[in-house]
């Protein structure tokens, strides 16, 4: 039986390597994208490199709660199993935006967006898991988490700079990635966190002040997206004993469980992110 992927924010970057990379060892895919045309082109191009991997496009919004309902209900009643959620999606804004509950827009995408579309599918997580022992939940933070604190979070800081912004967003990933292990306990679900190191992409392409200025500084010593998605692929597409059993809700880099180094990750953070996000499902 063929295993299939759901990666988010699929048509570019690290999310994108590691769709090729999945697709080339055997996975059928769900792309699930933002933006239709990029995504149509992410398809195809994978689809002819891969003819005999299925991938399909799901368009939703991470920061739009009815845009990832509609798409996990899609999704839902489409497949009759999920076998790997890679958790990719996310972006350094260029200005700090608010949503409707005045919640900092790319923090709703990057971590309540995921949480959402986690909590949606977890009957069939759970069903495939029943069937195989083997499903897993991979979410992209960052070594960025270093600077994210919790009593930022759902709060509206006008005066918070983008880049403390994205900080706090990549703890809330880290965060939620031993939330989920948690939750997911005994099932055969398992979830892990990853920084896929310092890659070239368009993040922070947009962002203003010094925070962009050093960014394109660092540009050239960047590593490719192929590089930075191995962590991923690896933690998506290893025998289990390859991850070890004990690292179920670890946060990796380089293909090996690292120490968070943040105050903020502590189990009562953890518990206190998992039931204030469950507001939004």
């Amino acid at each position: 039986m063929k295993k299939r992927a759901l990666i988010t924010g699929a048509n570019s970057g690290i999310g994108l390597s590691t769709a090729r990379a999945l697709a080339h060892r055997g996975f059928d895919l769900i792309l699930l994208v933002r933006n239709e045309t990029k995504g149509r082109e992410a398809q195809a191009e994978i689809q002819k490199a891969n003819p005999n991997s299925q991938a399909d496009l799901v368009q939703a919004s991470l920061d739009d709660a009815d845009s990832v309902q509609r798409a996990a209900e899609h999704i839902k009643t489409t497949y009759d199993r999920i076998d790997v959620l890679i958790n990719n999606a996310g972006y350094t804004p260029a200005k700090l935006e608010f949503t409707d509950e005045n919640i900092e827009r790319s923090f709703y995408a990057s971590h309540v967006g995921h949480f959402a579309l986690t909590w949606y599918l977890s009957d069939i997580l759970k069903k495939t898991a029943a069937q195989t022992g083997d499903v897993r939940i991979i979410t992209l933070s960052s070594a960025a988490h270093m600077g994210g604190r919790v009593d930022r979070m759902f709060r509206r800081i006008d005066t918070l700079s983008p880049m403390l912004a994205y900080c706090d967003d990549k703890l809330a990933n880290l965060l939620f990635a031993k939330g989920a292990a948690k939750h997911f306990e005994g099932t055969g679900v398992r979830s892990f966190s990853v920084h896929p190191g310092a890659v070239k992409t368009n993040f922070a392409s947009d962002t203003k002040g010094i925070g962009g200025a050093i960014w394109k500084l660092m540009s050239p010593f960047l590593r490719t997206p192929e590089r930075g998605a191995e962590t991923s692929i690896f933690l998506a597409a290893a025998p289990l004993k390859s991850i070890g059993e004990r690292n179920n809700g670890a946060y990796f880099v380089d293909m090996a469980p690292k120490t968070p180094r943040n105050r903020d990750v502590t189990d009562k953070n953890v518990q206190w992110l998992w039931e204030k996000s469950l507001k939004f499902v």
